[in-house]
């Protein structure tokens, strides 16, 4: 069946049914992408980095097996994309991810969880470049989501913590700097799904086998060729119970992603997302001490209540979905003609969530 028929989803006519089984979808998507946070914002704090290329190798390869098993699963047919075209969009997923994750040795982790909400810049940028236009309330919600970072960004000195100190100061601004790279490479990765889905066939589990095969084969060739394959060893050694974690709960959610966009549609996947979103922001600022004074407290207030804004009145329309944006944390979908579905945080963009958009089977 086609996962993302609107006539196969539950609804709560269903009864027990229908909520149990939303329960186990919120659960699902809220607690793994919270423990992936958590678990990425312990590996980049108190002086700790991720070698990038080591992360991206050992998450994506667990990525590649949970997609092989879906698509396994589903029986899904084979795609009818070019192996050319997929190897783009893996290099773009690619640089997305790497840009990502590097960012967190100069900024904290929550800059980056509200920096990932600013993805419409670059992708409206790209758009007014083309001659595309949007309506003035789309501006006006971008303006606020950023002017609400900008605030946190500037209300304090980093993280406060000994071997952070890089997050602090200007070094903040290279971080902000690869993080409008890596969500310009994450717009570039959507619209390139969407023209190849448009003349092209591919499964949503055998999309994400494929582009995280090819990041898995690029970030082996990346460590061969940089001669950093002992380099690698090393930090399985020493960071493997978190990378080990990284991977599994980011492929966990990419699962209850595609799980929940199927059986309830991606406007509900959608709402988890933002919950899930703005309780990682709460979790990670108690769990690891973020001070938080009260010009802080007002970006974050605008931030989040420009992204439930954006989501009310995306969730109000009557019309059909429109295309959303592609952060498995947001889980947004273009339309339920095919089935969407993110990603990826991912498990992130990232922040654990490379569930990218594909097509579902009819």
């Amino acid at each position: 069946m086609g996962g993302g028929d609107p006539s196969m989803q539950l609804t709560p006519a269903d009864g027990a049914k229908y909520w149990t089984r939303l329960a186990i979808s919120f659960f699902g998507i809220m607690v793994s992408f919270i423990l992936y946070g958590l678990a990425m914002e312990y590996a980049t704090s108190g002086g700790r980095k991720l070698h990038e290329l080591s992360l991206i190798l050992v998450t994506s390869t667990l990525y590649t097996t949970t997609a092989y098993v879906g698509k396994t699963l589903r029986g899904e047919q084979g795609t009818t994309v070019p192996t050319h075209k997929l190897f783009c969009v893996a290099m773009l997923s690619m640089g997305s991810t790497f840009f990502s994750v590097r960012s967190l040795r100069y900024v904290i982790f929550p800059v980056q969880v509200l920096a990932k909400s600013c993805k419409p810049i670059p992708v409206m940028i790209m758009g007014a470049f083309l001659g595309k236009r949007y309506p003035l309330k789309k501006y006006v919600n971008v303006l606020a989501i950023t002017a609400g970072v900008v605030l946190f960004m500037l209300g304090g000195a980093g993280s406060g913590k000994a071997g952070d100190d890089e997050k602090d100061g200007t070094m903040m601004i290279v971080g902000c700097a690869m993080l409008f790279l890596s969500l310009s490479f994450d717009g570039a990765t959507g619209a390139y799904e969407d023209k190849i889905m448009s003349n092209d066939h591919v499964g949503p589990f055998e999309l994400m086998f494929n582009i995280q095969l090819g990041k898995a084969i690029m970030a082996f060739l990346g460590l061969v060729m940089l001669n950093e394959i002992d380099y690698f060893f090393t930090m399985v050694r020493e960071t493997g119970p978190v990378l080990l974690v990284l991977g599994l709960t980011g492929a966990a959610g990419q699962v209850f992603i595609f799980v929940t966009i199927a059986q309830f549609g991606a406007l509900m996947c959608s709402l988890i997302g933002l919950g899930r979103k703005i309780t990682t922001l709460a979790v990670s600022i108690v769990i690891y001490s973020h001070p938080v004074n009260s010009q802080q407290a007002l970006g974050l207030f605008i931030a989040i209540g420009a992204m439930v804004y954006n989501f009310a009145d995306r969730g109000g329309k009557s019309k059909k979905p429109a295309v959303a944006e592609r952060d498995v944390e947001d889980a947004n979908a273009k339309d339920l003609k095919p089935l969407l579905a993110d990603g990826g945080e991912a498990a992130d963009d990232d922040d654990g969530e490379e569930f990218v958009d594909a097509a579902a089977t009819k």
